[in-house]
């Protein structure tokens, strides 16, 4: 660290435990958001479309869904034409997709600068949520038009608003924390090995079908419910259109369950992530 007092640098270890790691996060927060802009620039790089791919990604594979499984499959919304309740749970989604993807490549995009100098390497994964987070608002932007266009069309208001919007805000927050712990646990071996970037891939293509993104939870028959509330994206999904759209409902118990879980995995994470990050870095 350098001492402000003298004209001198004092080379110190650094301390081990999981508070000053996480403090190292706070102190290092502006080189985090430098990360994150410099993932931004990346995004879209080298690309003829450049920042239009931005609407065309998630509006296409929306609108093939919601056509798939709204009007050719008739599945239920809730009350709610299927393609707000699409467009909501996707949203939450993606979120957690979008994130825990970048959070895995973390290490790799930035593997010449952590050859060359010391950084500390756990604000990588937290740096790396930025496009998880422009892809969030860019959802939320076609949410809000399609609800605008649906009330107009339905005279109705499909937006729930008050107080309850706040369970939207603890889903946000809870499905960011999901993506960090598991990038803490991917983002290290990914360094070495990009079959755990294609592996996660693959989880999360069978682990949305397990969540009730495309379909509502009341359409499971009930003998189900129970085993699909032990996934913890269940209760978040389902918090998020409830706290949006006022469908569904709070399961309380699977809820705090999944925060059990997300803190767990957190917490695990970081140790694991401290205790690989330095020996992979070196064999880079």
């Amino acid at each position: 660290m350098i001492d402000a007092t003298q004209d001198a640098w004092t080379i110190e270890p650094r301390a081990g435990g999981l508070v000053p790691r996480l403090r190292e996060i706070w102190r290092y927060r502006r080189l985090a958001a430098f990360f994150g802009l410099k993932a931004l620039q990346k995004l879209y790089a080298r690309t003829k479309l450049g920042w239009a791919w931005l609407i065309i990604r998630p509006l296409f594979p929306l609108l093939v869904k919601a056509v798939v499984f709204g009007s050719i499959l008739a599945v239920p919304s809730e009350g709610v034409p299927y393609f707000i309740f699409l467009v909501t749970s996707t949203t939450i989604w993606e979120l957690l997709a979008t994130a825990a993807m970048w959070g895995t490549r973390s290490l790799e995009l930035n593997r010449g600068l952590i050859r060359q100098v010391y950084v500390p390497r756990l604000i990588l994964p937290f740096s790396m949520i930025t496009p998880a987070l422009l892809t969030f608002v860019l959802h939320l932007i076609v949410l809000f038009a399609a609800i605008a266009w649906y009330g107009v069309v339905d005279r109705r208001n499909y937006l729930a608003g008050g107080a309850g919007t706040l369970w939207a805000v603890v889903a946000v927050m809870m499905t960011l924390g999901l993506a960090l712990a598991v990038s803490f646990f991917t983002s290290v071996p990914a360094l070495a090995a990009r079959d755990v970037r294609f592996t996660l891939g693959y989880v999360l293509g069978f682990w949305v079908f397990l969540t009730p993104v495309m379909y509502p939870l009341s359409a499971v028959p009930e003998k189900w419910q129970f085993w699909m509330l032990l996934n913890p994206m269940t209760p978040i999904v389902e918090a998020f259109k409830f706290g949006l759209l006022g469908i569904g409902q709070i399961h309380h118990a699977a809820l705090a369950g999944s925060a059990l879980t997300i803190v767990i995995v957190f917490v695990g994470g970081v140790l694991f992530f401290v205790r690989a990050e330095a020996g992979a870095a070196d064999r880079v």
